[in-house]
């Protein structure tokens, strides 16, 4: 095993892999309980997190694609520590949210009911302009429509993104870049699987640096909240001026959204927002858990996807 500047290389998960499948995770929100469970051992932590997703994306291989040589390894690009502010899954509190997190999840709140419901949402969740980030009211609204469940996800993951945009804390920020960016260096995968917040984190290092992406054939983002508006898709680095720009270099640019999933949003249409998004997929997964890395590598598409690309 190998340990460069915070990054793990897996043993046989480094290099092109003798014409195997070569391929680099990025995980996304409410992971930081590997980093916890491992005593806070990076190189721990980087081993338990990829073997959970080779074993999830072997499961939907063996099922969708019996025969088909799978990677001996799937390394994960491990940055939750670089948070420092995790939020572990089920352990959401919109009331224990920090002003920035507070602001995301009333501004996703509102987003996904526009979403769903058009102009009478705002009515819903609507609040005195004095008092826009009291969250109650919103985080009612949203469990009354679409469950508890969903609202405890969207607060965790405005805690997440809330530590990564935290404009009076950028270090957070360039930590979790710099550790993808050291991934993509150290391990020259064939193709990325970014999920989550992971597929911001991707984004931003991908296009901070235009050499890193070559060599990349296929980049999948997976539950990707990058067109969110007002949440993700004007903080992003660089700032869209109109859409975004395709990540420098990516081969093949593939997004999968699960019809439910509110970070995702709004599912099919990311190409509207980004330039060269090659592939726009939409999946129907787990009504309740349309989120979930496990689900999205176990899906009939992403082996699909996988097989038609790195062939």
């Amino acid at each position: 095993m190998v340990v460069s500047a915070g990054v793990t290389a897996m043993p046989g998960g480094s290099g092109r892999c003798g014409g195997r499948m070569s391929i680099l995770g990025v995980h996304g929100i409410g992971n930081g309980k590997y980093f916890t469970q491992a005593g806070e051992d990076l190189v721990s932590a980087t081993e338990a997190i990829g073997a959970d997703w080779l074993g999830w994306m072997s499961r939907g291989g063996a099922k969708y694609a019996p025969g088909r040589p799978m990677p001996e390894a799937l390394p994960v690009a491990y940055y939750a520590d670089c948070l420092a502010r995790d939020v572990a899954m089920g352990a959401a509190d919109v009331e224990s949210l920090d002003p920035v997190g507070r602001e995301l999840f009333v501004t996703w709140v509102e987003e996904v009911g526009r979403e769903r419901f058009g102009a009478q949402w705002a009515t819903e969740v609507g609040q005195n302009a004095a008092h826009k980030w009291l969250v109650r009211r919103p985080a009612e609204a949203m469990v009354r429509h679409f469950g508890q469940s969903l609202c405890d996800l969207l607060a965790r993951a405005s805690d997440s993104l809330a530590g990564y945009f935290d404009p009076q804390d950028t270090s957070r920020r360039e930590k979790a870049r710099q550790r993808v960016a050291e991934a993509i260096r150290l391990y020259r995968p064939r193709a990325v699987l970014a999920h989550s917040l992971g597929s911001v984190v991707t984004y931003e290092a991908l296009c901070a640096d235009p050499e890193l992406g070559k060599g990349i054939e296929l980049l999948v983002t997976l539950g990707s909240p990058l067109g969110v508006p007002r949440v993700v898709f004007e903080r992003l680095a660089p700032t869209p001026d109109g859409r975004g720009i395709r990540p420098p270099g990516v081969g093949v640019w593939v997004n999968l959204a699960d019809v439910g999933d509110p970070v995702a949003l709004p599912p099919g249409r990311l190409g509207e927002r980004f330039e060269g998004l090659d592939e726009d997929i939409t999946v129907s997964l787990d009504v309740l858990n349309p989120h979930g890395a496990r689900n999205y590598l176990m899906c009939r598409q992403m082996t699909a996807v996988l097989g038609k690309h790195l062939r």
